[in-house]
């Protein structure tokens, strides 16, 4: 009886040095990500996930301006993942903020949505009906920078820009079209994805690189470099097609 008992108090400790054990080796890597890959954090994660078991992706979303500027003031994340490329090369001309690996991991794809759910052209907003049109805010998301361009191509902005109501970023666009308060939408297309929404040419707009990048001040360099090599991976690449975006 004494036996047995011994037996299973060393299992017992066995599996719980195990369990220890796997929590230390476990490595959180925070990645900071515009909001447009927002709904890729799940897949990419559990992507990367199978062939890095120790590795734990903590995603963190904003505008990238935002997480520009985050950066710039110490925030503590190991990967900044933005929607702009001249964020991530701007902070990478001071070695202090990001120092290496910087990489283009894929291309963003502009989308808009009406409140009738039905396709239109982009030269109806400016229809007397539609009163309030969300847009990213082009001074703090690249997404809003190709929707002024696109909306110029059609030569429409002039004749509806009083209608533009801005989102701080991609999402905050949407949530200003879910919440009743715009009539359409343009935002990211990755964000669009399963709705019956509009692709805008690619061509009518400047072209939005995505640019990812090691922060200087992680801690986890070795889990960061894996991170930012998985981007360019054909598991991750089919990823980001899947919800819109193209290869850089």
């Amino acid at each position: 009886m004494s036996l047995r008992l011994s037996s299973s108090l060393v299992v017992c400790f066995v599996l719980a040095f195990a369990h220890v054990a796997h929590a230390v080796s476990q490595t959180t890597l925070a990645v900071a990500a515009a909001s447009d890959l927002t709904p890729l954090e799940i897949p990419l994660g559990s992507s990367f996930g199978k062939t890095h078991p120790g590795i734990h992706i903590s995603w963190v979303t904003a505008s990238s301006a935002m997480l520009s500027q985050q950066i710039r003031n110490g925030a503590p994340y190991d990967v900044f993942l933005s929607a702009n490329a001249q964020f991530v090369d701007e902070l990478a001309s001071n070695r202090n903020l990001l120092t290496e690996s910087v990489t283009s991991y894929a291309v963003g794809r502009l989308g808009v949505l009406w409140r009738d759910g039905k396709r239109h052209p982009l030269s109806n907003l400016a229809a007397p009906d539609v009163r309030f049109v969300a847009l990213p805010n082009p001074k703090l998301a690249p997404y809003g920078v190709a929707a002024q361009q696109a909306l110029e191509h059609a030569g429409v902005w002039s004749r509806m820009r009083s209608k533009v109501v801005y989102g701080e970023n991609v999402r905050q666009a949407l949530e200003l079209f879910e919440s009743g308060n715009a009539d359409a939408v343009l935002t990211s297309d990755s964000l669009l994805r399963g709705r019956n929404a509009d692709l805008i040419p690619a061509d009518w707009h400047s072209p939005i690189l995505q640019k990812a990048g090691i922060v200087a001040k992680t801690t986890n360099l070795d889990a960061a470099r894996r991170f930012i090599r998985f981007l360019s991976s054909p598991a991750a690449q089919d990823i980001f097609a899947q919800f819109g975006f193209s290869r850089p």
